[in-house]
């Protein structure tokens, strides 16, 4: 990721790792996530999450259920901090606009 709004982050990159541990089409898919570098090496200073997205068939329409595990609440804490609510938030709303560009 780049930060492409002006402000104290501009320019700054930020890269992750996912791990992917089960792929079950079309219901889920449960991934570990880590911060890296640019070459995928882990950042073992950073917290990393547990990750589990379930698809929901709803008689036509899908529920996408993404749930997040940190291994206390010291390691969610520091990604508030760095602004994942933000980030993760800014990344659902893209989605939902792609689907809606898609119909």
């Amino acid at each position: 990721m780049k930060c492409m709004e002006q402000g104290e982050y501009y320019g700054m990159e930020s890269w992750g790792k996912a791990i992917y541990k089960d792929i079950i089409e079309p219901e889920m898919i449960h991934y570990t996530d880590y911060f890296s570098d640019a070459d995928g090496n882990i950042d073992e200073s950073l917290p990393a999450s547990n990750n589990t997205v379930e698809f929901i068939d709803l008689d036509g329409t899908t529920k996408l259920v993404n749930r997040s595990e940190y291994v206390s609440a010291e390691e969610l804490q520091k990604v508030l901090d760095m602004g994942m609510l933000h980030g993760i938030t800014e990344t659902w709303d893209r989605l939902e606009k792609h689907l809606q560009e898609l119909q």
